[in-house]
């Protein structure tokens, strides 16, 4: 984590981590908002039914503030991401200072308070956006609105205790903001780094078979949704066991690892995934593939460990290393376990009629 910024420094997982922040973000605009909309609405009527000394001119504040909280509000709710959202709060924030200049602001005691809590307000949401943002735009905010605030003649005593409040509030604030956002940020790194480890084989770095029961469920669904075909390869290493017992476990192992970068190597698409399913059993899982993509793949990986074989030396344990591979290419309709089980078993199916053929081959499900 960037220190200074309270990011990750991993781009791609910043912006995993803002995505989580998404709906927390949406909720604290909306809470955030509406209240401005509630406070400028109430002080609009208030000062309203007090006499026509106000005047519409005079509660133009209110009025421009509350039509700004309404167009916030209807904004956040479209904004497809997170920093559409945090777009919106600039502009929204921006709004409310140039209003406050503009048309000046409440100069009593009970005004400082209810700035200092204006700014209490905006840091507790600004604890969702990246730290810098919250620096930069809570003081400015409140510089603008105190600025506003001294348009007129201004007891010293008064100004001093406004300036005390808001500098206060900041500054504690923004300590508590840097905080949230760094160790929210250190939490999402630590379970990322948590969930890898517990969905990666060991032995091989792929996916285990908890990695690759979690992605087939996600691209399922995924693919039934778009109607897009997907694609399942199983591949068996023959007669493992008998690898185990001639060259030891150890060579055993460096085979797996072997086979296991034929697969990666066989990825083409950012979805495609290589997993290890268990002792010698491997998958690839091929999203937005049709069944000619499917065979194809399974034909590049069976030729690949042929030339892995024949290249290999004497006595090595990939000297005589085979494999068998079964394939099966659906085009998912409905989510669900039953769906996807099915699709496992046709492809086993394959594989296992590929072992009784004579094994180092494809057999496709059909």
């Amino acid at each position: 984590m960037n220190r200074s910024t309270a990011r990750l420094v991993d781009p791609a997982q910043e912006d995993r981590f803002l995505a989580t922040q998404l709906p927390g973000l949406r909720r604290d605009v909306l809470l955030v908002a509406g209240l401005v909309l509630v406070y400028n609405v109430v002080f609009f009527v208030v000062n309203l039914l007090r006499g026509p000394a106000w005047g519409l001119l005079g509660l133009s504040d209110h009025v421009v503030l509350a039509a700004a909280a309404v167009a916030v509000m209807a904004a956040v709710g479209r904004t497809p991401t997170y920093r559409a959202t945090a777009r919106v709060v600039v502009v929204g924030f921006g709004v409310y200072a140039l209003v406050a200049l503009a048309l000046g602001g409440d100069r009593t005691s009970t005004g400082w308070l209810l700035l200092s809590l204006h700014s209490a307000a905006i840091l507790c949401l600004h604890a969702r956006l990246p730290f810098p943002v919250t620096a930069v735009l809570a003081p400015a905010w409140s510089v603008a609105s105190l600025l506003a605030a001294t348009t007129a003649g201004v007891d010293g005593r008064d100004l001093g205790t406004a300036v005390f409040l808001v500098a206060t509030v900041n500054l504690v604030g923004l300590a508590a903001a840097y905080r949230v956002s760094a160790q929210a940020r250190l939490l999402f790194a630590q379970t990322e780094a948590l969930e890898r480890l517990t969905t990666l084989d060991p032995v091989t770095g792929l996916a285990n078979r908890r990695g690759w029961e979690e992605a087939l469920e996600r691209e399922w669904e995924r693919c039934a949704r778009e109607g897009t075909p997907l694609g399942l390869v199983l591949v068996d290493v023959d007669h493992f066991k008998q690898v185990n017992d001639t060259f030891g476990h150890a060579a055993g192992d460096r085979a797996l690892a072997v086979v296991a970068g034929l697969l990666t190597a066989a990825l083409r698409r950012p979805g495609d995934l290589a997993a290890r399913l268990g002792g010698d059993e491997f998958g690839l899982l091929l999203p937005g593939t049709d069944a000619d993509g499917t065979a194809s793949t399974a034909a590049r990986l069976l030729a690949d460990a042929r030339r892995a074989r024949a290249g290999a030396p004497d006595g090595d344990a990939g000297s005589g290393l085979t494999v068998s591979v079964g394939v099966h290419a659906t085009r998912p309709r409905a989510a669900g376990a039953a769906e996807t089980a099915a699709a496992v078993s046709a492809a086993d199916a394959a594989l296992y009629r590929a072992k009784a053929a004579g094994r180092d081959q494809v057999a496709d499900a059909g």
